[in-house]
């Protein structure tokens, strides 16, 4: 018996330690988007989150706002300018988007 448990111990932490993560990775930079006034930008169809998106921030809501869309979420161009918006995904880290509306 204890053989055995020792056996699936090894193959468990063997699984753990090399299975790879692609979503546990730091992002460097934000995710460039370029909207214009009234446009909408649709996150989950972007392929740039894992969705359901939850709990969107934007730093300037005169320029970008979150909004509800047919796919989940998405961001709205408000105004002109450049801010920084950020969702969480359905899993691992939120992703980082920075929004110019022109």
């Amino acid at each position: 018996m204890r053989r055995w448990a020792r056996g699936w111990i090894v193959v468990l932490f063997v699984g753990v330690v090399f299975v790879p993560f692609p979503l546990a990775h730091a992002q460097d930079e934000p995710y460039p988007i370029v909207l214009a006034a009234g446009e909408t930008f649709d996150l989950c169809s972007s392929g740039q989150i894992v969705c359901p998106a939850r709990t969107p921030i934007c730093d300037d809501p005169k320029v970008a706002l979150p909004v509800d869309v047919p796919n989940g979420l998405g961001f709205k161009g408000v105004g002109t300018g450049t801010t920084l918006c950020s969702a969480a995904s359905a899993v691992g880290p939120r992703r980082i988007f920075r929004i110019t509306v022109r």
